[in-house]
């Protein structure tokens, strides 16, 4: 029995070992020291955005009664006024075509040597009118989502332009000669909305939709019906006076600013 005694504490102490063993803390992790990634620094260029769309005009008022409406391009940029970049100030370029009459006309064609090629088919403007704006203004807009709703108002000058061909091109290559029948410049202020659709990331570009309304309410413009031809082709342009307010649609792509 007194034998049995040191064997039952020899195993009693060889258990507690192994206990002790097995619950015997785990070695930490290695620690990280070296030094975290530089932050990155904001660009001068982080509050920029601009688009550029295409757009179709539906004169409205008194325009209507001389106009159906005409197509053109938009290219517009804007800088972030505020942190969370929701308040830009906008500036915006453009032009319309309304009225447009061109002509088909085969005129010879010459090579290099001047040996002639035989006839070629090209197209002219008999008459065009076009009417140029520049803008700038406030935009509010959503910048979080997919869709992005916003709305801006501007204020700036539209200028209207008139010519008619004199001289159809002689050959391939000759641009003809035109005269300019009318060209004035008038005030005019512009507001719209529409909805930027795209990924999370404004920098990374969306689809551009929307709808603007620009009143013209003094303006000097020409159309074909202000045009006459004399006997001996001489044109008299009698530019009408008044309201030239336009309804735009128009589609483009934008980038956004970048997010702070």
């Amino acid at each position: 029995m007194r034998c049995f005694r040191p064997f039952a504490l020899l195993m009693s102490l060889s258990c507690a070992a192994a206990t002790s063993a097995a619950q015997k803390t785990p070695d930490r992790p290695p620690i990280d020291l070296s030094p975290p990634p530089p932050a990155e620094s904001p660009s001068k260029g982080d509050p920029f955005s601009g688009s550029i769309v295409g757009d179709w005009a539906f004169p409205v008022g008194a325009f209507r009664q001389h106009e159906d409406g005409g197509g053109g391009l938009y290219v517009d940029g804007a800088y972030a006024l505020d942190h969370a970049r929701h308040l830009s100030l906008r500036l915006d370029g453009g032009f319309l075509v309304y009225g447009l009459v061109n002509h088909d006309l085969d005129v010879p064609e010459y090579d290099d040597f001047g040996n002639f090629l035989g006839y070629q088919n090209i197209s002219y403007a008999v008459r065009q009118h076009q009417m140029y704006s520049l803008d700038i203004g406030p935009e509010i807009s959503a910048l979080s989502g997919n869709v992005r709703p916003y709305g801006f108002a501007t204020a700036g000058l539209s200028y209207f332009y008139s010519s008619v061909n004199v001289q159809p091109p002689q050959y391939a290559g000759d641009e003809g000669i035109d005269r300019t029948v009318l060209s004035a410049g008038n005030f005019a202020w512009s507001t719209g909305v529409g909805l930027r659709i795209g990924g999370q990331d404004p920098r990374s570009g969306s689809f551009d939709i929307g709808i603007r309304f620009r009143r013209n309410e003094r303006a000097h413009y020409a159309n074909d019906s202000s045009l006459i031809t004399l006997s001996n082709g001489t044109v008299i342009a009698t530019p009408y006076y008044g309201s030239a307010n336009v309804l735009q649609i128009y589609a483009g792509f934008w980038v956004g600013p970048k997010r702070r």
